[in-house]
């Protein structure tokens, strides 16, 4: 089986290569080839494919005609409010995975976001009406509509991955993790409204729920990707700097304001349980 990774070199695409790496071909991809894993350069099942979606190409034949793409990549993050996201992302997305499905793919995983859900608090699950309400939802949005229109025309398995908060380390990203780690040893205080409540997983059992997802080769369509529990900020950095022994000073009390996200929402995983079936964690 053949599998490309596109946005392989990010945080999320570099951890999933780690579960991929040992039994399947992967044809991973980049745009800067200064971020290529080094231990990933020479294992011989991995190929790396210079990516740029931006450019006209024949990319199902580039990619060598994979079984099955999962699609990490998206440009301009974390600034959410741009608008760059709607008017330049958001067609060169649409045509690059339709020029996959027209000229053969048939199987892709998609990596959404909880933010499309907007500011809506407690339990959300896959059936409750998304309300963006920032450029890049609104952009990741207006995609899975695109995409499960084309299935009334093309036969072909679509997961949409709808992912909540991931954790984890990694050397080129500003992860939470990495903050409570550059933190613990600047010795730099910490502001942190403690009382959000957020639905975590860590970037290994992010990675390991989709490779699951992918291998099946089934139509999944929308799947929040979660824990289906609820942890306060609080809670969660605490168990971080426990389990890594750390030591920091943190100010728990303090409000910021977002209007990005709600102040507490997760989840609901039961589809997820479902579809993951024995290989559920």
């Amino acid at each position: 089986m053949k599998i490309a990774v596109i946005g392989a070199t990010g945080f999320l695409g570099s951890n999933i290569i780690k579960f991929l790496s040992k039994k399947y071909k992967i044809i991973a991809t980049y745009n800067n080839k200064n971020k290529i894993i080094r231990k990933y350069h020479n294992i011989r099942n991995i190929k790396w494919k210079f990516l740029d979606i931006y450019k006209k190409k024949k990319f199902f034949k580039y990619l060598e005609h994979p079984d099955i793409v999962i699609h990490l990549a998206w440009s301009n993050l974390p600034n959410y409010k741009r608008k760059y996201h709607i008017k330049k992302e958001l067609p060169k997305q649409k045509k690059f995975i339709f020029s996959l499905i027209n000229n053969g793919l048939k199987n892709i995983f998609i990596a959404g976001t909880c933010f499309e859900y907007g500011l809506q608090n407690g339990k959300l699950n896959e059936n409750i009406k998304e309300k963006p309400n920032n450029n890049y939802s609104l952009a990741k949005y207006l995609l899975k509509k695109y995409i499960f229109s084309l299935k009334k025309k093309y036969n072909f398995n679509l997961t949409w991955g709808r992912i909540f908060y991931v954790y984890g380390k990694h050397n080129s990203r500003h992860t939470l993790f990495n903050q409570l780690l550059y933190s613990s040893k600047k010795n730099i205080k910490l502001n942190v409204n403690g009382n959000l409540i957020r639905d975590y997983l860590h970037i290994d059992q992010v990675s390991k729920i989709i490779v699951n997802l992918c291998i099946q080769r089934r139509d999944f369509g929308v799947l929040n990707i979660c824990s289906g529990k609820g942890v306060s900020l609080k809670k969660l950095i605490k168990n971080i700097c426990k389990k890594n022994k750390l030591k920091l000073n943190i100010n728990y009390k303090i409000k910021i304001k977002n209007s990005l996200e709600p102040n507490k929402f997760w989840g609901c995983n039961k589809k997820l349980k479902n579809c993951l079936g024995k290989n559920a964690s």
